[in-house]
Order: structure tokens, then sequence, then C-alpha cells
């Protein structure tokens, strides 16, 4: 299937670099995040989940890091960077992420940095505990950290840390006087920083910036708590939605009744946001599984251009499509796409023609990446695996989801590049004058 891009310029590229240089200028710091106990998931199983946020990085890649004396691990970084870990997970099953949250900082702070501490996390922590007990060291010590931290591991635990420079406080998603649910929700606010209630009411968010994301979400994680929430629901109802700011979901979308796209979306208050670089949903294990089964699913790019793929520390070793100093393939095409797709004249605006093709097309595929994965985890928690099986399992779905995207990029590009180029400008002449 192809896409058909007639809206706008087949340069549209390149518009998409001076609108993200605008945004960098005007809102470069977002995200959305949820993490999720197992008494709430489908399987038992912890989830966590973030949507990143960010014009400063918008080519990422999955890296694998392994130093002596430190506990492996694997992790969305910005491409080429291994200083910064924005999301990822260790070899005790100890996964972390973030939202900045600008109402804990303080000037003038010092220390490691959101992206700096979670790296020293993902060295040095094996459960929630250990993750509370360093940021009580460096209560003392300092930091320059002002974000919600989300954090689980393989003994069930599952939280939330506001952390500012010198202090911070625990939100525990299996208190249930805390996460009545047993699901905590952040964007780019805190509880502490705004002084707020524990769980906000609408009135209470009115002023508050990213409150149309936090609702949202909120929003979606009830909608399926009679059912139990689960991983594929995450990767394909949630880092995808597209809500207006009232939380009603645009026509045509995935988590609207069917019915045709509007020409063009509004992306700027939406969950899958016009600045969303990339995505990572972590499943979990239970209590006396294998750590090494806790998967990071990474969807590199706008998850609403992208495909998930399964990833383990086990393997060792993280497959090319992922990987890559200028940004892994996967996700470049996915910055692609979306790029050709955006509207040089109208803020936040994404043209849909095709775009519901496209969906279909790579959702199948990732449909069958999906339930092979999760199958084939409920095989491995019972019975002995290796490490070979696991980096087997994740090259070849890696490839199908770079196949797939590759199909959809050069049927996009070819039918880009053949679009006519706008008319040249007219100017007026200016009136000729006589010499004296």
């Amino acid at each position: 299937m192809k896409l058909s891009i007639n809206r706008y310029c087949p340069l549209s590229a390149i518009a998409f670099v001076l609108i993200l240089v605008f945004f960098q200028i005007t809102n470069s710091w977002a995200c959305t995040t949820v993490v999720i106990s197992g008494r709430a998931t489908a399987d038992g199983r912890p989830i966590l989940w973030k949507n990143r946020d960010t014009t400063g990085s918008v080519h990422n890649e999955v890296a694998y890091f392994s130093e002596e004396g430190n506990l492996k691990f694997i992790g969305v970084v910005a491409a080429g960077s291994r200083k910064s870990v924005w999301m990822g997970v260790n070899e005790a099953g100890f996964c972390i992420e973030n939202s900045l949250s600008r109402d804990l900082a303080v000037k003038g702070a010092k220390g490691p940095g959101n992206g700096g501490f979670m790296k020293l996390a993902l060295e040095t922590c094996s459960t929630v505990k250990d993750f509370r007990k360093l940021l009580e060291e460096t209560d003392r010590t300092g930091r320059s950290t002002c974000a919600n931290f989300g954090v689980i591991d393989a003994q069930g635990g599952a939280a939330i840390f506001e952390s500012s420079a010198r202090s911070h406080r625990m939100f525990d998603a299996n208190d249930p006087k805390v996460a009545p649910n047993h699901y905590i929700v952040r964007t780019n606010f805190s509880i502490e920083g705004q002084e707020i209630s524990d769980l906000p009411t609408d009135e209470e968010l009115s002023d508050v910036f990213s409150k149309e994301r936090y609702l949202r979400t909120c929003s979606l994680m009830e909608s399926r708590i009679a059912n139990d929430i689960s991983v594929p629901f995450i990767i394909r109802n949630c880092t995808r939605d597209l809500a207006d700011e009232e939380g009603c979901p645009i026509p045509g979308t995935v988590n609207a009744a069917e019915s045709s796209l509007p020409e063009a979306i509004i992306t700027d208050l939406t969950i899958n946001r016009d600045i969303t670089v990339s995505a990572a949903v972590f499943h979990g294990v239970h209590p006396g599984e294998d750590p090494a089964l806790t998967t990071m699913w990474a969807m590199l790019g706008a998850p609403a251009f992208s495909i998930a793929v399964p990833c383990w520390v086990g393997t060792g070793e993280i497959a090319d499509p992922l990987s890559g100093d200028r940004g892994g393939e996967l996700g470049e095409l996915s910055v692609s796409m979306r790029g050709w797709m955006t509207n040089i004249f109208v803020e936040h605006e994404i043209s849909t023609e095709g775009l519901d093709l496209f969906w279909k097309a790579v959702w199948l595929v990732e449909d069958q990446i999906l339930n092979e994965t999760l199958k084939q985890k409920d095989r491995w928690a019972q019975q002995k695996f290796t490490p070979e099986q696991l980096t087997s399992f994740h090259e070849n779905a890696a490839e199908k989801a770079m196949e797939s995207m590759l199909t959809q990029f050069m049927g996009m590009k070819t039918d880009a590049l053949n679009q006519p180029a706008p008319p040249a400008p007219k100017f007026s002449q200016p009136t000729p004058t006589l010499s004296p």
C-alpha cells in the first residue's frame, strides 16, 4: 500500500526541520508517562510506559551498555550519545523512565540531571527500593533533577518518584490510598510542585501545562480497568492516541469509532504529539520469573508513524534497525514520513491523506510481532531459554518491522517526489526611472 501526499510540497522534510527549530524556541519540553501495578494488568505483570516528547533530540536509537562493575542495561538514547538515558531496563529487571517537571526545578542545582541520573540508576539499582535509597543518598549530595521518575522491578514494585534537587516523594502504585486503581499518570507537572491533591481535580489543573494529556491518559486507563490493562492496549491505543483538548478521539483515529479521518489533525495537545520522538513500553515479570524476560518495547520516531519492537538486555546487542550513531533506521523512516506529512503553513498540523492505509499495513505486522512475542514470553517463563534464543527473536522482529516500514516509506517517497513543484512566486516589477 502506498501513501499519496498531495497537500504539501515534496520538500516538506525541510519544512519539518524549520518547524522543529520553532518548537525548540517555544515549547521544547514534555512527555507522557504511566506506571501500572501488576494488580491492574491482564497478566499480573507490571507495565511502565513513556512517550518521549522533545525537540532537542529528534533522532533516537536503542543502545546496549555493558561496563565492568555495573549492571548491564539497554535504553533509548539520543543518537550517538551515551551520557544520558531517557528510558531503559537492566539485567535485574529494573526499568525507569521520566517526564520533565519544571515545577520541581531548583535554580543553581548541581549534580546529575534527569538523563544522567537515570543512567546511574540503571547501572546500580536492582529494585524500586534500591532506587529510593539512591534518591535518599543524593538528596544529601545534590542532583539537578526536576522529574517524575517512573520505575518497576522484577519483584512487583511499581512507583512514581517526584524528584527535585534535594528532595523526593514516592507514589506507590501498589498502595490503594495513593493509586485506587493501581496506576499513576504523570505528564509535565508534579503534585509537590503544584501543591495540589494526590488525585487532582479538573479545577485544580485549570491553569497547569499538560493537563489535557494527563486527563486523557487517566481516561484511557479508566476505560480498561474492568478488562485489565495490557501491553497491546498501551502500545496501540495509548502511545498513538489522538484526541482533542476535550478528550474526544479524533474521528478515524485509533480510539474513535470507525469513520473517515479529517483532512488534517492538530497535534499540539494530543498524547501522540508533533514533538513525540520515541516511546517505550516496559513489560515486567511475575515475582520469581527470570528478570531477563523483562521486555522493552521500543518505538523509534513518532508512534503514529512507527512500529514496536521487543528488546531484551540478555541479547547482548541491539538489532541494526534500532541502532546507529545517526539514529536507528526504523526511527529515521518514521522521522522522514512524519516530516513529509507536516504542514509548513499551519502550526502543529499533519496531513492524514493515506494515513489510514499506512496504519492498516504496519499494524497488521505489529499485531503479528506482539502476539508471537507475548506467547513466547509465557513459554519462556515456564522453561529454560538461552541468550541466543532472545537474540534471534529480537532480530527477527526488528527485521519484520523494518521490512514493513521500508515498504511504506518507499511508496510515500515515490508519491511525494511525483507531486508537481509549486509555482514560482511572482514579483511586481519596479517602475523604471529616467535620468534627468
